[in-house]
């Protein structure tokens, strides 16, 4: 089957089940609101993160160690992909470098048959071969870039010369999103070594039409020492907010904004972003905590999973850390529901690139 065939079927497809996922999205959405608000015990995935390899080619000195566990074959990985799709139509396949998992593309496609949507890859971009493969079976390509100057990001990505190869295939996959239709965020973790690079990824964004999002460095727990507090990096995130403000393609709420800048005070519902691993470990009440470390293979699907042990909790110790969009993003919307109205322009931007996709189909 050529490419052209396989996006066109995939295309007839997606219109059919579009609104069986937004419907499970939003069923999930207001569970979890309901959850919160009455302090139920009850819990349901917005978005799963499913980290296919533990290995990495880059290095970043921000990131944890690569891992040495071997991958899982091809086979469990799909009986995972299974046990996690039931009620929970959102994926984001991650690692490690998820494209250097040798059975990729193959895991992908078989998530796009399981009727996942949207389905989300992250990854550094190094290889080329393997993405182009991809682009036509994802719905959104997130790129990690924290800096546009080759010395600047070689140095945080741990690996001379990659930042070259990087650029060019960030170029490469918004020219194909016209093609295949994916959405695309660059995505920057800002350390105190970028704070002066932070904005010139955010124009990069601009003049490529795709999208940016940020999140401050960070340890297990903690940020980043040398960022709170820090008047360089709070004009950078008040500068953000006022990119935002003025029509910029910056992905992340206002209210994460505000709250990567001051580090208040919060409350984390974990349960509502899952992570499952290569072996299928899910860890209780987070991957950061890990209190209690299960295996989804033993249960029917993640849904059960949650349904007996993702119980209604706040730790007093947590209020004052952990600052990951993956958390944080979630508790905001959460707690202030009403906080969208303010995202309306942002989620024009991102409707609007798919609606011309539709209309437009390949050039």
């Amino acid at each position: 089957m050529s490419d052209s065939a396989g996006i066109s079927e995939f295309d007839t497809a997606r219109g059919a089940r579009h609104p069986r996922a937004h419907v499970e999205l939003l069923r999930n959405y207001f569970i979890d609101l309901i959850s919160v608000h009455m302090r139920l015990r009850i819990f349901k995935p917005l978005i799963t993160n499913f980290y296919v390899t533990q290995k990495c080619n880059l290095r970043c000195t921000y990131c944890y160690p690569p891992g040495d566990e071997p991958d899982s074959d091809l086979a469990s990985n799909i009986a995972l992909l299974t046990k996690i799709r039931p009620r929970n139509p959102v994926i984001n396949f991650t690692g490690g470098e998820p494209l250097l998992y040798p059975d990729i593309v193959e895991l992908i496609r078989k998530a796009r048959e399981l009727r996942f949507y949207p389905i989300l890859l992250s990854t550094n971009a190094l290889l080329t071969d393997k993405l182009e493969q991809l682009l036509p079976l994802i719905d959104h390509l997130i790129v990690s870039l924290d800096s546009i100057e080759e010395e600047s990001n070689d140095a945080l990505a741990g690996v001379s010369g990659a930042t070259r190869e990087i650029l060019g295939n960030i170029e490469k996959s918004a020219l194909w999103s016209r093609q295949y239709g994916h959405r695309m965020t660059l995505h920057s973790v800002i350390t105190p070594h970028n704070l002066d690079d932070i904005a010139g990824v955010v124009k990069l964004s601009e003049l490529l039409h795709i999208t940016f999002s940020v999140s401050p460095q960070h340890g297990r727990y903690h940020p980043n020492p040398e960022l709170p507090g820090n008047p360089r990096y709070m004009a950078l995130v008040d500068h953000l907010i006022d990119l935002k403000g003025r029509g910029m393609p910056i992905v992340c709420s206002f209210d994460y904004l505000k709250a990567i800048r001051g580090f208040p005070r919060r409350r984390c519902y974990p349960f509502v972003s899952p992570r499952v691993f290569p072996d299928g470990s899910v860890y209780f009440p987070c991957e950061r905590i890990r209190d209690t470390r299960l295996f989804l293979h033993d249960y029917d699907s993640l849904i059960s999973l949650m349904r007996k042990h993702a119980e209604f909790s706040f730790r007093p110790e947590c209020s004052s850390r952990c600052y990951l969009a993956c958390y944080v993003e979630v508790e905001r919307y959460l707690r202030n529901p009403l906080s969208i109205l303010n995202e309306i322009p942002m989620l024009r931007i991102v409707s609007g690139a798919r609606i011309k996709r539709r209309r437009g189909g390949r050039n």
